[in-house]
């Protein structure tokens, strides 16, 4: 949203550089006052399946975007608990069904008028496409660094997949830049059996991590890939999220700008869905990975 509101600042002020004015300008715009921010994802994995409330900041003001309590949060008619703040959960074991549709309601005063605002969205989930194979291919003969190449069976059609990494039981892609995520309905392997590398994710002795920090890698560790097939509403609104200037958001809490959603009413946000499958893979003995101690 930064580039956004950097044009809004530009069109409003190249005027008055232009005539040399120094009369005070009021700023108006609908990018600058907070608004309703509403997120849910459900999956095909067992879990508790959270949706979250929010508002996003002023553009002018010091305060950080905050969690705002709902009336009431439903899906399929169905109540979610409140957890915290802004925080509505699903059933401990919940698991979303293949090809099942998913309707959000969210009743919320969220002007303060003392009547409460309606927001709602539907998801569709996908179907499973199962990862069959996952490898290591070296890049230098038996050492670091390795690409992750993954393999399933895509089928006829327009399919949208996104892939998140586990190392030993961590999300190493808890954030949008460490998370992939790809269409091949344009591609001539459609409905064809697709065996790629995921270009996301260069494993060597270290990989980037959160805060300027490294995620050192060691002999023996578990690489898990889950395959996600992604409903499109939710492929489009992280699609729109990896371009964005500022990246560095968790996963599945949507950025606090203006990437386009689902949610109608007026509030920003997504609720989608999609479909998981998993695969592990060992790290190696080799020169370029040390042995945990």
């Amino acid at each position: 949203m930064k580039h956004l509101r950097a044009l809004y600042i530009m069109t409003f002020l190249l005027p008055a550089w232009a005539t040399g004015c120094t009369e005070a300008i009021e700023l108006k715009g609908d990018d600058m006052a907070p608004k309703l921010v509403i997120t849910g994802m459900l999956s095909t994995e067992p879990g508790t399946h959270t949706v979250e409330i929010s508002s996003t900041a002023p553009y002018f003001g010091k305060e950080l975007p905050v969690n705002t309590d709902a009336t009431e949060v439903r899906i399929n008619g169905e109540p979610l608990r409140r957890d915290a703040p802004g925080i509505y959960t699903t059933a401990d074991m919940f698991a979303a069904e293949e090809g099942q549709t998913y309707l959000l309601e969210v009743w919320i005063d969220y002007d303060r008028d003392g009547q409460d605002e309606y927001y709602a969205a539907t998801t569709t989930v996908p179907y499973v496409h199962v990862l069959e194979r996952l490898s290591l291919r070296s890049l230098l003969s038996g050492d670091v660094p390795f690409l992750l190449m993954a393999g399933f069976q895509d089928t006829p059609g327009e399919n949208f997949y996104g892939a998140a990494l586990w190392i030993n039981n961590v999300l190493y892609s808890n954030r949008i830049l460490r998370y992939y995520i790809h269409t091949l309905n344009d591609y001539s392997q459609d409905g064809g059996f697709i065996h790629y590398p995921i270009p996301e994710w260069i494993i060597t002795k270290s990989l980037t991590w959160d805060n300027g920090e490294t995620y050192d890698l060691f002999s023996g560790d578990v690489l898990t890939v889950e395959l996600q097939t992604l409903s499109k509403e939710y492929y489009m609104f992280l699609q729109a999220a990896k371009i964005e200037k500022n990246q560095q958001f968790p996963l599945f809490s949507g950025p606090r700008g203006n990437v386009p959603g689902n949610i109608t009413g007026g509030a920003l946000g997504i609720f989608g869905s999609y479909a998981s499958s998993r695969k592990s893979v060992v790290l190696p003995e080799c020169p370029g990975l040390p042995v945990r101690e």
